[in-house]
């Protein structure tokens, strides 16, 4: 054997042997799972052997939703979450200038993580505050839910936004008093130039980097997962060019972590005319589900709700990017041509729509596996036919502590109490997988666990305590769980002879730690195809 790891608290996750003492890894699987004296008998003198003493290791983490290049270029930009000393709109606005220092007059800069109910005062931006941080830079703000954002004056100006522009479908350009648009911008009007147009936004930043940057970006990117545990994301949003950025950087031997991609149906006809199905590609970078928006998101009211908002009054019932013959249509051209679905769907008229939408396409069980993404507004007969049909949901415990607060504030503190009930899920036997959204919430796994844990928002109020998890039902969905949205249960998610050895080591076990510290626990070891990719000093 190559490696022997011993003297471990090693939680397997697999319910006929869910602990074991040692384990050995040869040619990148896991050779033999079991006690320390049995396996120390196999190995030789070549054998690496690295004593745990006594620290907990189990399969490594697997993020089903994450947005993985876009974290990664937003890293480099201006962070302006609370976490990051943004407490107040005017220190949001000192980060964007701060960043605007130093970059290129012309040049798009972005800020991320904001969003005015995390502020200390509550401050909506508009592009006249973005003005005061830099006149020569085109700015986008991006909102916390990835679903809105503001622009400056000049952003506008380059988006070619006036007063005379109209609302795209799916889409808000938000106005002042006189009808000028005030730099706010909801869903499709801030996807399609982020996104959608060409050039969009996304594209003139990535391009900016070149192809060894972009390496390097992605790269650095994996890095920062590894140091958390997570040795595979499923990003759901990749076009042409940041699928080639995985490439390049697997080929130029950079990228130790495997990316399940997936392809946004608006990007979707050449994989189609070409024939490519899910799983094209390599252990490193597979292509994966399509991806479709049918709605927005709830902290900032474009979730498909059926009854208004609570609060603010007139916040109206969110939006929706397709009818119900469209939601059909995308549904069922997918389904026929043999592809896995990923359907953002976070309002219940928006789940109401998509649920009919498969009713009437799926007539054999589910084998392709199709999901929902977040789901957290699913009511009692709604999860009934989840269930019935075998759907997949791919949710965000972590949303809890960092959203919590706004979701009470937009659903009142009655609506709010039935959101993201992940113990009726898994009761009712559906497929459960946590991942975080990021960049929407941090992507720390041992944040997701707490709040699976422990329900509490930010400022420690109650979400739904009813629907706590336990910890090895937390745990088992970033790992065993997780494993079944990409086809991949036979190969990772537990540790088990023949399967992947995608492993990481804390140094205590979360199965025995009380749950509101969790994430105080620290990720000691990754390991990713038995090689070590993160070594706590």
């Amino acid at each position: 054997m190559e490696t022997l790891f011993r003297n471990g608290n090693i939680l397997t996750m697999e319910p006929a042997m869910p602990r074991a003492g040692a384990l050995a890894v040869q040619f990148g699987k896991i050779l033999k799972v079991g006690r320390k004296e049995e396996l120390e008998r196999l190995a030789t003198p070549e054998t690496r052997v690295i004593d745990l003493q006594g620290q907990t290791m189990l399969p490594g983490f697997i993020d089903t939703h994450n947005h993985f290049c876009l974290y990664a270029l937003l890293t480099d930009q201006a962070d302006c979450r609370p976490a990051a000393g943004c407490r107040k709109g005017e220190d949001v606005v000192e980060a964007l200038r701060a960043q605007a220092r130093k970059t290129k007059p012309g040049k798009w800069i972005m800020g991320w993580g904001y969003a005015p109910y995390l502020l200390d005062d509550q401050k909506d931006l508009t592009r006249e505050d973005l003005d005061r941080a830099s006149p020569k830079h085109p700015i986008c703000l991006v909102h916390v839910s990835v679903h809105g954002c503001v622009v400056n004056s000049l952003a506008l100006k380059e988006l070619g936004i006036t007063k005379k522009t109209p609302d795209p479908p799916g889409g808000v350009i938000h106005r002042d008093g006189t009808g000028n648009p005030n730099g706010i911008l909801s869903e499709s009007a801030f996807m399609g130039p982020l996104f959608f147009a060409t050039p969009s936004i996304y594209s003139r930043m990535m391009a900016d980097y070149g192809r060894e940057g972009r390496i390097e970006m992605v790269s650095r990117c994996a890095s920062r997962f590894h140091r958390l545990g997570i040795v595979g994301a499923h990003d759901p949003f990749v076009d042409a060019e940041t699928l080639r950025a995985y490439q390049d950087a697997e080929s130029a031997g950079k990228l130790r972590f495997r990316l399940y991609a997936f392809i946004l149906n608006q990007w979707a006809q050449p994989m189609l005319a070409a024939g490519i199905q899910r799983g094209f590609g390599t252990e490193w970078v597979k292509v994966g589900a399509v991806k479709i928006f049918l709605d927005g998101g709830m902290s900032n009211r474009t979730a498909a709700v059926s009854k208004a908002y609570e609060f603010p009054p007139g916040a109206g019932r969110g939006i929706l990017n397709y009818d119900q013959r469209g939601i059909n249509r995308e549904v069922e051209k997918f389904d026929r041509a043999g592809y896995q679905i990923s359907v953002h769907a976070q309002g219940d008229r928006a789940l109401e729509m998509l649920l009919r939408a498969f009713e009437r396409t799926m007539k054999r069980g589910n084998p392709l596996r199709h999901q929902i993404v977040h789901a957290g507004n699913l009511t009692e007969g709604q999860i009934d036919r989840v269930a019935k049909l075998g759907l997949y949901i791919s949710s965000q415990a972590n949303f809890l502590s960092l959203l919590g607060d706004g979701f009470m504030e937009a659903f009142g503190p009655v609506r709010s109490q039935s959101l993201y009930r992940f113990k009726t899920l898994l009761e009712k036997g559906i497929r459960l997988g946590l991942s975080s959204d990021c960049p929407v919430a941090e992507p720390n796994p041992l944040i997701g666990l707490r709040d699976a844990l422990c329900r509490r928002t930010a400022k420690n109020r109650e979400f739904g305590p009813p629907e706590c998890l336990n910890a090895e039902q937390a745990v088992s969905l970033y790992t065993r769980e997780a494993a079944y949205f990409s086809f991949e249960e036979g190969e990772r998610g537990t540790l088990k002879e023949g399967k992947a050895a995608d492993l990481v080591v804390l140094d205590k076990d979360p199965l025995e730690t009380p749950a509101e510290r969790i994430p105080e626990i620290r990720v000691t070891m990754t390991v990713v195809g038995g090689r070590i990719v993160y070594h706590a000093r």
